[in-house]
């Protein structure tokens, strides 16, 4: 088995070195494999220390980027230019563990297109921990998203099913919500999980309330539905407070103020586009070891229009498993 390992990396100069060590011991019993680490703009030692691996090590790739642009749209250019037919992705951080990685493989191995791993025991702050139970439970109870539970960025899975899934035209990009609508072969198994190494997490409350937008809004139209409840609930209000002579101040606050809910809602989905070709935003590659992605960003042209190996937009998005 051939394997592509996609690492996003931002800011991560404390934790690289024992990452890269980590990765190659987890990775080398497999016939061949590459690691491509896609800096996302760092503004420390991360790409230096980069360029060491891949100056000893012709099996490490790099693609950096002009700025920071997400962490989603780094692994997202990572599946881009992976070589093999297998992907497995990393996080820097080292919270799961890739000594644990022979567990999705193997399980790849049985005829799945992605595998998931389950944090066991996750440990991360309460609110990232409850924020993203709670995030889950809206999304499969209340407005019927499929996804699966639990999953989160330690996964395995076939290169053209990644592919496929960063090309699908959603109305927000959400990876694991997205994964359903390529394939339903798909399956989780669980992985330990550790406190973060060294460094600080890059998920703050707003990206995690934002993260939660795209996938609500972006893969279900039943938080529109709520506003015709709304609505309905205030036409009710308005009839009993008439007949009954009830206090008309409190019941027209709280018109005023459902009617300001669902304009949010509204506006919420108005930027996310409804279209099936998205105006998806541009990435830029500083430097890259990588042919294929040198020649793509070698020439105004190129650089302006976002082109890549198969002739489809180079993404940039967000939302992906807190």
């Amino acid at each position: 088995m051939k394997i592509s390992a996609i690492v996003p990396c931002f800011n991560e100069d404390e934790n690289l070195d024992a990452a890269y060590e980590a990765y190659t011991k987890a990775l080398a019993p497999y016939d061949d494999y590459e690691i491509i680490f896609t800096d996302d703009g760092s503004t420390d030692r991360s790409l230096e220390m980069i360029k060491a691996f891949a100056a000893k090590d012709d099996r490490v790739k790099y693609i950096s980027f002009s700025r920071n642009f997400g962490n989603c749209a780094a692994f997202r250019i990572g599946y881009r230019y992976a070589r093999f037919d297998w992907c497995i992705q990393y996080d820097c951080d080292l919270q799961s563990p890739p000594e644990e990685s022979y567990k999705l493989i193997e399980k790849a191995q049985e005829g799945y297109d992605v595998v998931f791993g389950i944090r066991r025991d996750r440990d991360d702050p309460f609110y990232r921990v409850w924020g993203t139970k709670i995030q889950q439970f809206i999304a499969e109870r209340l407005f019927g998203i499929e996804i699966p539970i639990g999953a989160s960025v330690f996964r395995v899975m076939r290169t053209a099913v990644a592919r496929d899934v960063i090309n699908y035209p959603a109305r927000a990009q959400y990876f694991i919500a997205t994964v359903p609508k390529v394939t339903h072969n798909y399956v989780s198994v669980e992985t330990d999980h550790h406190a973060r190494r060294d460094g600080e997490s890059k998920w703050t409350l707003y990206k995690m309330f934002q993260h939660s937008f795209d996938l609500f809004l972006g893969f279900s139209v039943m938080p529109l539905m709520f506003i015709w409840i709304l609505a309905g609930m205030a036409v009710v209000t308005a009839m009993g407070s008439l007949f009954l002579s009830a206090n008309t101040a409190f019941l027209s606050a709280a018109i005023a103020a459902g009617n300001l809910i669902g304009l949010g809602i509204v506006g919420e989905y108005i930027k996310r586009p409804f279209s099936n070709n998205l105006p998806y935003k541009q990435i830029y590659v500083r430097e890259s070891n990588i042919p294929e992605c040198q020649q793509d960003f070698n020439t105004r042209d190129l650089l302006e229009y976002g082109q890549n190996p198969h002739n489809a937009p180079v993404l940039v998005a967000t939302g992906e498993g807190s």
